[in-house]
């Protein structure tokens, strides 16, 4: 939602024609009247249809490796930062196509933005390894902590914004578009677009991976254990952390839109 505010203020007319490539997928969606938005989840949906074969693309196993650790590490060479990739690629093709390309454009509008998001969550970009996750802790998810069902492995618990928003999927309703839209004005007030001016004017996806392995190291996995509740503490230096991750990810999701919007026109 923030790039979409972003990009709503700023380049309303690319906004138009990037809705009209999103929309094309749309029948293969439970989307309403907001599909720039809910697309963020379409990719995630496609997993629950057993389209399982972009798995990989949603994360990227970089090892954080503890002193106690001895063995073998696992990296998949398709992972988020090669995704991202390719979907620009395929937005700046330039050539005379022989074929419809509404299908390609679509696909790679809506997996652009949901990667981009999970780029910015630390545990998209880390796997440890240790005595006690010997074969890695798959990016958090068989971290086990204790908190409430559905968040207590530390990769939900990131996902959920460390409980924060609650939970809001596609479709929305119209009570839900006006809520995540004062969460989206709240994030950016915290954190204005001129607070984060050295961290925009970084735009290779490669450095966005190393900057959350970073945060994972340095946040995510200091000050929890294995099994162990977390503190006001953690929470609270979780959930500030996190906050500036959303409003950086959707700033430089609205810069990459529009410069690849400007190519395609």
């Amino acid at each position: 939602r923030i790039a979409y505010d972003q990009l709503l203020e700023k380049s309303p007319d690319l906004l138009h024609k990037m809705e009209e490539e999103i929309d094309i997928l749309k029948p293969f969606s439970v989307e309403q009247n907001h599909s720039f938005v809910e697309s963020a989840v379409w990719p995630d949906d496609n997993k629950e249809i057993g389209l399982k074969m972009f798995n990989m693309w949603h994360v990227n196993d970089i090892p954080y490796i503890k002193p106690n650790f001895s063995g073998d590490i696992h990296k998949e060479n398709e992972n988020n930062v090669w995704a991202i990739k390719e979907m620009i690629d395929t937005l700046s093709f330039n050539g005379t196509p022989k074929i419809n390309t509404g299908l390609a454009s679509s696909f790679s509008w809506r997996y652009l933005i949901h990667l981009v998001g999970d780029i910015h969550q630390p545990l998209h970009a880390s796997t440890l390894y240790s005595s006690e996750f010997p074969h890695g802790d798959k990016r958090g998810h068989n971290f086990k902590i204790d908190y409430a069902e559905g968040k207590n492995e530390l990769h939900s618990f990131w996902d959920s914004c460390l409980d924060q928003f609650g939970s809001i999927w596609a479709p929305l309703t119209e009570e839900e578009w006006e809520l995540i839209g004062r969460f989206s004005e709240l994030i950016t007030v915290i954190h204005p677009r001129s607070s984060l001016f050295e961290r925009l004017q970084i735009t290779d996806p490669e450095v966005w991976a190393e900057e959350s392995h970073e945060l994972a190291k340095e946040v995510v996995y200091k000050g929890i254990k294995l099994g162990e509740k977390p503190s006001k503490k953690y929470l609270d230096k979780g959930r500030n952390v996190i906050i500036e991750q959303l409003a950086l990810a959707g700033y430089r999701l609205a810069d990459l839109m529009e410069t690849l919007a400007l190519k395609r026109n």
